[in-house]
């Protein structure tokens, strides 16, 4: 029963820290309203907070080498509760960039966090499990941010939202003290810092894939927002069933015991770019949430064969590239509103179609190397 309250902890942490990167996609048109701003003051307010938050997620690995993972979880956890209950305080577009920011930084404690706390705190079996929990909570953020806000907004104003979040992060931060179980931190050891092993081909391919996996994630909905402006009945129900695809993300540590992280990265890539082809060919709301069913659920097991793909590269450095993983993936996603309101729906679908093919086409050629090294020797 304990494992089970574990694991709901970290997919409910994962959803309401990640949930902050897309919380405003819907409402930007009713906080404008609220703090009287432009629209395109309210969407950099998300790039703001999203790349505040990726510093966060690179500042936080190394304090958690020196202190109790358990108490930076706790810890965290309260200075976001206070942060983003202040955030309903905001009367004027500086004082909520400020506070937005700020929120950003401390979220991402985090991410880093958890994820070397699962290193450390369990075997193999339950890490791989608990780290799939944790990046399923992440991807249905996207999807689940969304619903919370704009059903919150609808019924009350756009404060709610963070009254709501505020108060979720004020129990989160309660149950990671009496409920995550203790680490001896004294038998943990650490092979020294190197960036060696970081500093190759496959890390530095896998990053670049990170850079823009949920940069076009962001994009997407940014722009399903814009482009289908007035229809938000419509598009509530749209992220709804898009999150069938989510789960799908549990299944991945089954399917890399049976191919390889190379193989599954390709068969995700194809079809995310069969999917946003499609996208361009079609314009009525139904289909294109077909199609962002199929987006998603590639999204969700690419997502952690990527990790893997890293990791396996990285080797003994593995945490580290962890941490820049995180970092990368939330400085892509921070780009994500500056992408959609520069380029139209169908100019972004092309974009990120052109990305991953090249990105597919350069995992090929790895791919043959490998094969090549192999028949030599290497």
């Amino acid at each position: 029963m304990r494992d089970q309250l574990v694991n709901l902890y970290f997919w409910l942490a994962a959803v309401c820290v990640a949930s902050n990167i897309y919380l405003l996609i819907p409402i930007y048109s009713v906080l404008s309203e609220g703090l009287s701003i432009t629209y395109e003051e309210a969407v950099f307010s998300s790039t703001l907070f999203t790349f505040c938050y990726a510093v966060g997620l690179l500042s936080f690995g190394p304090i958690s080498r020196t202190f109790s993972k358990r108490y930076v979880l706790c810890l965290g956890m309260m200075a976001s509760f206070l942060l983003t209950l202040s955030l309903t305080t905001a009367s004027s577009l500086l004082s909520f960039y400020v506070l937005r920011g700020l929120q950003g930084i401390v979220l991402g404690s985090f991410a880093p966090v958890a994820y070397a706390y699962c290193f450390d705190a369990f075997p193999l079996k339950r890490r791989t499990f608990v780290i799939a929990i944790i990046n399923t909570g992440f991807l249905m953020a996207g999807i689940i941010g969304q619903l919370i806000s704009s059903t919150l907004v609808f019924t009350f104003d756009w404060r709610a939202v963070f009254y709501f979040f505020s108060f979720s992060y004020l129990l989160l931060s309660i149950c990671s003290i009496y409920l995550l179980p203790k680490v001896n931190n004294s038998k943990i050891t650490r092979p020294p810092l190197s960036s060696s092993r970081l500093i190759q081909t496959p890390v530095i391919l896998g990053l670049s894939m990170t850079f823009i996996t949920l940069m076009s994630f962001v994009s997407f909905y940014e722009e399903l927002a814009q482009y289908y402006l007035g229809q938000e009945q419509a598009l509530f129900f749209s992220r709804c069933i898009a999150l069938i695809g989510t789960p799908l993300s549990l299944l991945s540590g089954h399917w890399l015991k049976k191919w390889n992280p190379i193989n599954m990265m390709l068969s995700c890539l194809s079809f995310i770019i069969i999917s946003f082809s499609f996208m361009l060919a079609v314009k009525q709301l139904v289909t294109m949430t077909i199609l962002s069913i199929l987006f998603v659920s590639a999204i969700a097991v690419f997502i952690p064969s990527l990790i893997t793909f890293i990791c396996e590269a990285a080797a003994e450095k593995r945490a580290t590239a962890i941490s820049l993983y995180s970092f990368t993936l939330l400085t892509g996603a921070s780009l994500g509103p500056i992408v959609s309101n520069i380029l139209s729906f169908q100019a972004t679908l092309l974009l990120f179609i052109s990305l991953f093919g090249t990105a597919c086409l350069l995992l090929v050629r790895l791919q043959i190397q490998h094969k090549q090294d192999k028949e030599r020797g290497y």
